[in-house]
């Protein structure tokens, strides 16, 4: 395991407590733009599953991803949807979604 996804791994719950209440509704919002109403947003990255909630309360279809098995599990029971643990090289699927939306 390389040292990023140990470290996130490693200090999840941390991570979670200093991220997921910033508000972020402008960028948000500004992403929000670009996506059809109702379409499908691939969170990529999606951490502590802030984004990938908040998408969900504005209509739209998320999946969302995150290299971190432990934050997936959390950002899983955070947002209510499956988060899948997958790395970025790993992706095959991008003309499925109408947006993807990318910490990195």
């Amino acid at each position: 395991m390389n040292k990023t996804l140990e470290y996130y791994n490693n200090n999840a719950e941390n991570f979670i407590k200093n991220t997921r209440n910033v508000d972020f509704s402008a960028t948000q919002n500004l992403f929000l733009e670009y996506i059809p109403k109702g379409g499908k947003i691939l969170d990529f990255g999606c951490g502590s599953g802030r984004d990938t909630k908040y998408f969900l309360e504005q209509g739209y279809s998320v999946e969302a991803i995150d290299g971190s098995k432990e934050l997936c599990e959390l950002a899983t029971k955070y947002t209510g949807i499956k988060v899948w643990n997958l790395l970025f090289e790993d992706l095959s699927e991008k003309d499925k979604y109408d947006g993807i939306r990318n910490k990195t």
